[in-house]
């Protein structure tokens, strides 16, 4: 079956095999010549890369290379799975190293993934190496695309109250918002309006000097009343018809939605509150305009 050299190290097989008995996750030849101490033999462990889940094993590549989603450090018996969040698409990886991390925009939920990660899909996000999972954008803010890596605000004129979004929401006739990143609008204040365009964003319109708003929520320029005829407001944004004052004596004001009444020509007058000019009676005058009596 074999025989010693004599030097109590070194057996050589001469004509049977020798059945090492090796546990799972390692080798050993069972022909040629053997060095080392025979009173409790070693068998060589598996390389890392390989692995060996079954005895009797007689060279270095064990049962062959570690499998595409796991690793195999040295005297690995059966592969390690790569953990949720890498994945490993090549035979052959010898540690845990080797294992790839999902990209931020995806994630990998679960162990021995032997393919890329699953792109986040849209309405949720991954801003790190490694992710398990996606996040679902919070509200406020918006994920358009799968693979998102960091949501986006909404901009200003829209909303989103809810999380998991791909979009967000555009301000309603009547509503304004002036912020980014905002879960709700707020109702249009008494003094303008509030329409839905692209270009404005819903954004709060203040009524023009000459009229004024009493209501909040309006959305149409039309939601501004003018100032009657003999009155005129500079003020703009107003919300009363208060702010329309009377004309002064010696100016008058022919239409409505003036900001300011126009003084009377000279040789005419005007009592407060007037819609316009009456000449000077015969025998009188005044020389110059505004003037609010005939001398």
């Amino acid at each position: 079956t074999g025989n010693t050299a004599g030097d109590g190290n070194t057996i050589h097989t001469v004509n049977s095999p020798i059945d090492w008995d090796c546990r799972l996750g390692s080798w050993m030849p069972r022909k040629g010549s053997f060095f080392g101490d025979f009173s409790v033999p070693e068998c060589n462990l598996c390389p890392a890369g390989y692995y060996g889940n079954r005895s009797g094993l007689t060279n270095s590549s064990c049962d062959g290379a570690c499998k595409r989603g796991h690793f195999c450090p040295k005297g690995t018996a059966e592969p390690l799975p790569c953990a949720p969040g890498f994945y490993m698409p090549v035979i052959g990886a010898a540690s845990a190293e080797s294992c790839l991390p999902c990209s931020p925009g995806t994630s990998q939920s679960t162990a021995g993934a032997d393919r890329p990660c699953d792109a986040c899909p849209p309405g949720t996000f991954a801003d790190q190496l490694n992710a398990t999972s996606c996040t679902d954008c919070p509200a406020g803010r918006f994920c358009p695309n799968a693979g998102t890596v960091q949501p986006l605000d909404c901009a200003a004129g829209q909303y989103q109250n809810l999380t998991g979004q791909a979009a967000c929401v555009q301000c309603p006739a009547g509503e304004f918002q002036p912020e980014r990143g905002q879960t709700s609008c707020d109702l249009c204040a008494a003094g303008g309006y509030c329409e839905v365009t692209d270009d404005c964003g819903g954004g709060f319109t203040p009524c023009l000097a000459g009229s004024y708003n009493e209501k909040t929520g309006s959305s149409s320029p039309d939601a501004c009343q003018q100032c009657p005829p003999g009155t005129s407001s500079p003020i703009a944004s107003a919300v009363s018809s208060e702010t329309c004052a009377r004309c002064r004596a010696g100016t008058f004001g022919g239409e409505s939605g003036l900001s300011e009444c126009t003084d009377c020509p000279s040789g005419s007058y005007s009592n407060r509150g007037s819609h316009s000019c009456d000449e000077c009676a015969a025998g009188t005058y005044a020389a110059n305009p505004g003037q609010g009596q005939c001398v």
